[in-house]
């Protein structure tokens, strides 16, 4: 870190030294490995709390982008896909048993200050099934409509995958955020929003952590689990009254701490 190495690779250096006294210690060479007790560096800054949208807002988002790509907002915030999973997938991805999905195999990436897209592995490397809501089982129809398994299911207007950047600036992307009231939501909040909409609907978390392609269920309540608060207040009313005691009070009967409110 003196020598103003970013945290990610001093994370790595971190975990290599940790490795060689593991092994140092086996051979009894040395007595402790000194680095497991060292904590990771940060990166000194707050992460940033993403911003999700109600359904209203969604389908009002998807209104005043512009053009035929515009389909892309309901499919990032109802599947809960990543950018690349999106722009990685082909039309030979679709799945219909047991029911409409996507079969998620790989990732489309852009190498770093705007170069070349290249194809790579998903997150974690593993392979997952996204089931399709029924509004995105047209859109999937209407992209696939005439192309080859092989070909990319949203193909950019010159051919080939798409990038995020230029996709922005086809629908327009900062004057739509700003048309609904949310200037500066980010394509990526679109994923959030995916999670709200199912936790907020009762899915379990493991469910979840499936669609959203989470190492654990446990990363997936670490970030969304405050999006089931209001969950308790629904789980409480589900089970309802079950000593059979509550009576609620009559119609037009004000109790004694409603009178003293008025």
């Amino acid at each position: 870190m003196a020598r103003g190495l970013a945290p990610s690779t001093a994370t790595r250096a971190l975990a290599t030294l940790r490795s060689v006294l593991a092994f140092a210690v086996a051979d009894a060479r040395v007595q402790h490995n000194v680095a497991a007790v060292v904590r990771q560096p940060t990166s000194g800054r707050t992460q940033r709390e993403g911003q999700v949208l109600t359904i209203d807002e969604l389908l009002a988002l998807t209104g005043v982008c512009k053009g035929r790509y515009r389909d892309v907002v309901p499919m990032l915030a109802l599947t809960g896909l990543r950018w690349g999973e999106l722009a990685g997938l082909q039309v030979g991805d679709r799945v219909s048993v047991p029911a409409p999905g996507l079969r998620l195999r790989r990732a489309v990436l852009g190498s770093s200050g705007g170069g070349s897209l290249y194809v790579d592995t998903l997150k974690n490397n593993r392979a997952r099934t996204v089931p399709l809501v029924m509004h995105l089982v047209p859109i999937v129809g209407r992209w696939s409509e005439g192309k080859a398994p092989d070909t990319w299911l949203f193909t950019a207007p010159e051919g080939g995958p798409l990038r995020e950047s230029n996709w922005k600036r086809s629908v327009g992307w900062a004057a739509a955020t700003a048309a609904i009231g949310r200037r500066g939501f980010r394509v990526h909040d679109l994923r959030h929003t995916a999670a709200s909409v199912r936790l907020g609907a009762g899915a379990d978390p493991k469910v979840v952590q499936r669609v959203l392609g989470h190492a654990t269920a446990a990363m997936t309540m670490d970030l969304y689990g405050h999006m089931m608060d209001a969950n308790l207040w629904q789980a409480a009313r589900l089970v309802g009254d079950i000593s059979g005691t509550f009576q609620p009070p009559e119609a037009g009967i004000e109790n004694e701490d409603d009178q003293e409110r008025h």
